[in-house]
């Protein structure tokens, strides 16, 4: 009896062996972990950004990897226009309507033109290097002068203008020949001046003398026999910034020559002119 429990504990102790064994073998047919291999950054790639630099995300599939921003489009040029103004008179030529431009070649010299009508169906075009000399500027014209109501050219009209001038002054020198006798034998050639200067005082207004002369030069300019046919003195007014881009005149004086012949005594008059001027 004794031998037989022996026996059999020895069996139990010997089972007991064999599968404390058996737990600590790995099964054959379960693959072992493997460990995952450091990066290793290939020649010419650069290296994972450090912890927290921003990592671009793969394309999407079938698009392209974004590139750069495209540059903008490069900003038009705006269109430039040469100077050009508008004018309207009313004086003893009655009601004048006049329109001109200067093209600039460069800083100093240009090409200027201008045309007019007047309520008496005519009409000049003029054409004219045109001059900057510091503040002035110089403007020796010549024109055509036609009257539309006899279908038939009148006058050529040699011209000249200077006009501006240092702040606070600003003046016109006009000097006009009107070559009547070119285009009809008996006609009369007459040569006008006009000259203001004005002073400015202050942003809307300025005010100075002003004279202006016409000269009879042939016997058919000279109604009465005198070359000075006409000589009206008096004040010129400036109103500037007359809204935008504007500026009105207000000539006034008192024409010191008898106009109405040496037998009407004393008719010696109001002379004057109204003007305004939109610059474009």
């Amino acid at each position: 009896m004794r031998t037989t429990r022996l026996a059999i504990i020895s069996a139990l102790a010997v089972t007991a062996v064999l599968r404390s064994a058996s737990a600590q073998t790995p099964d054959p047919t379960t693959p072992a972990p493997v460990e995952p291999p450091p990066p290793v950054s290939s020649p010419g790639t650069p290296a994972e950004p450090a912890s927290g630099a921003a990592i671009p995300g793969p394309a999407a599939a079938g698009q392209p990897a974004p590139g750069p921003e495209p540059a903008p489009p490069p900003a038009e040029e705006e269109e430039s226009f040469p100077a050009a103004w508008f004018r309207i008179d009313s004086d003893i030529g009655q009601l004048q309507l006049w329109a001109g431009a200067t093209h600039m070649m460069s800083d100093s010299v240009g090409i200027a033109t201008d045309m007019y009508v007047n309520s008496e169906y005519l009409g000049e075009f003029d054409i004219a290097p045109s001059f900057v000399a510091g503040p002035l500027y110089v403007t020796p014209m010549i024109g055509l002068q036609v009257n539309w109501l006899e279908y038939r050219a009148v006058s050529l009209v040699p011209q000249l203008y200077i006009t501006g001038g240092p702040d606070p002054l600003y003046m016109e020198l006009w000097v006009q020949n009107y070559a009547n006798s070119v285009f009809t034998e008996d006609a009369g050639n007459t040569l006008y001046f006009r000259f203001f200067i004005d002073y400015k005082l202050g942003k809307y207004f300025g005010v100075g003398p002003e004279i202006e002369a016409l000269l009879g030069l042939n016997d058919a300019a000279k109604p009465f026999g005198d070359t000075l046919v006409s000589l009206p003195v008096g004040l010129n007014l400036m109103f500037s910034n007359y809204g935008r881009n504007n500026v009105l005149y207000v000539f006034a004086g008192y024409e010191t020559q008898d106009t109405n012949g040496p037998d009407l005594d004393g008719e010696n008059h109001f002379a004057g002119r109204l003007t305004f001027v939109h610059n474009f």
